[in-house]
Order: structure tokens, then C-alpha cells, then sequence
């Protein structure tokens, strides 16, 4: 069963002709938007679109980003948390508790708030300990546009470094990095998915296909950092019960547990 995730495949939800094709991209989840990839006047439709596929093809596993809290068709989308297929709720401008009990009361399963706005942020530490949470996610580009920010990774570091913070004193799973706009543009989305893969994060969002083998190359560990951690371990085992260095560094259990996680996530 997948436990790690890199990459995270976003399809409107009324466009089920791109399901398969998502499912079929190589990317570790895809999620089914509902929320800003579906017009207003198809919301409802988009959401009866996506309950009778759950319904006719119950061997994908698939995750669902609902409406915000506060809208109108909230209630109705996180009724198809009840499928069994729906393996996670993706909760957009996460603020409000009753948000994450009202998912949780259709279904105890996974919830990836979206941390995308002002008061999010203001709260994230609060938000990263609600029932069900399994990871944040940043909506980078939403909260920029509520902030009236310019810029891009530099000028939003800060608040990325504090939701890597608050999903590590939650003790959740690392987060996961919001989108790069521009689908077209290679180097851009690997540069902004290896600046996120520095910072702690462990995934990225993505909004097209031709972004997911990017991504998931990026967060993969490279050939130098697999062998540093072989000859790690290696050390670590013929030098049992006694303090050891290699290449001039001390190895202490900080650099051993970072050498097990780099060997675990090699498929």
C-alpha cells in the first residue's frame, strides 16, 4: 500500500473522460477537484459526475477536494467520504474544526487541509492537531493572492518553514508543496519541487501530467545520497557500541535515522 507520497495529480471533477488518464500518469494520488477546477453553475453536476464513477469503479482509489467549509455545497461533497474508494478528503482554506468533524462523522478517513489563507496560517499549529489530519498542504498560490504578496519562493519561505514546523510538532507526515502555474515551463517545477524538497516537505501538488515524472524524480533520493547512506549504516554496523566518523563527520543518531529514511523510500 502506498505510505509515501510525492506527487499529487489534481483532475476536474467534470471532466471524468481525465480520470483514468490521471490514474494512469504515474503519479502516487490523484485527486479529484471539486472546488476551483469546476465552475459555479456545475457544481452539483460535477459532484452526482463523481459519485456515479465511485460508484461503477470501486477498484480506484482516488482523493477528493471538496468545496470550502463555508460554501454551500460543503455538506453534500463530504458525503462521498462515505465511498470506500474516497481514501482521502482534501479540505481547501482550512480554518474551522467543525470542518474537520463534520468529514470525520461521514467517515473516519485521511484529511489533507489546504493551509491557503490568512487566518490558516495564523493557525496552522492549531489546525496541523485536528482529528484526521495525515499532512498540510500549502496553497501557495491562493494565499498569495490574499496577502497582496509578489514574488514567488523567496518571499514565501518563511511561511512554508512554519508549516514544515507545525507538521513536525504535530507529528504528522512531512507536507506537501503547493502547485507551479506554469505546466510548460520543466525547469521551473523542478527547481521550486527540489527548493521544497531542502525545506522538509515531502510532496508537491501538481496540475498536469507532464509535471508528475518531474516531481516524482525530484523527490526521489539521487545515486550520491543512496551510497552516503549504505556506507552509513555500513559504518554504523561494523563499529557496534563504539562512537564512529566517516569522512571526517561524526555519525550520531540524527545521521542515522536520516540514512535508514533515505534507504526506506528506494523502490
Amino acid at each position: 500500500m502506498q505510505t509515501h507520497y510525492r506527487s499529487f495529480l489534481f483532475v476536474p471533477a467534470n471532466r471524468n473522460e481525465r480520470y483514468l488518464k490521471a490514474l494512469q500518469s504515474g503519479t502516487d494520488a490523484v485527486i479529484i477537484d471539486l472546488e476551483d477546477a469546476v465552475p459555479i453553475a456545475l457544481k452539483v453536476t460535477a459532484r452526482e459526475i463523481l459519485k456515479q464513477w465511485l460508484i461503477q469503479h470501486p477498484e480506484f482509489k482516488v482523493m477528493i477536494r471538496v468545496n470550502a467549509f463555508d460554501t454551500e455545497w460543503f455538506a453534500a461533497d463530504i458525503q462521498l467520504a462515505q465511498f470506500a474508494n474516497v481514501s482521502a478528503i482534501i479540505l481547501p482554506k482550512a480554518e474551522h474544526e467543525l470542518a474537520f468533524t463534520a468529514i470525520q462523522q461521514v467517515r473516519e478517513l485521511a484529511i489533507y487541509p489546504i493551509i491557503e489563507t490568512p487566518y490558516g496560517m495564523s493557525s496552522v499549529e492549531k489546525i496541523a492537531h485536528f482529528s484526521g489530519v495525515k499532512a498540510l498542504m500549502f496553497g501557495s498560490i491562493d494565499f498569495q493572492l490574499e496577502m497582496d504578496m509578489q514574488g514567488d519562493f523567496l518571499e514565501l519561505l518563511y511561511f512554508r518553514n512554519r508549516i514544515v514546523l507545525a507538521s513536525k510538532l504535530a507529528g504528522l507526515d512531512s507536507p506537501i508543496d503547493g502547485v507551479t502555474a506554469d505546466f510548460s515551463n520543466t525547469d521551473l517545477i523542478k527547481t521550486e519541487t527540489l527548493q521544497a524538497k531542502k525545506l522538509g516537505f515531502q510532496a508537491k501538488l501538481c496540475i498536469h501530467p507532464r509535471q508528475v515524472n518531474i516531481v516524482n524524480d525530484a523527490f526521489k533520493a539521487t545515486q550520491a545520497e543512496i551510497q552516503w547512506a549504505i556506507e552509513v549504516l555500513d559504518a554504523v554496523q561494523a563499529n557496534q557500541g563504539q562512537t564512529i566518523s566517516l569522512h571526517g563527520k561524526m555519525i550520531d543518531k540524527p545521521i542515522i535515522a536520516k540514512a535508514e529514511k533515505i534507504l526506506s523510500q528506494v523502490t
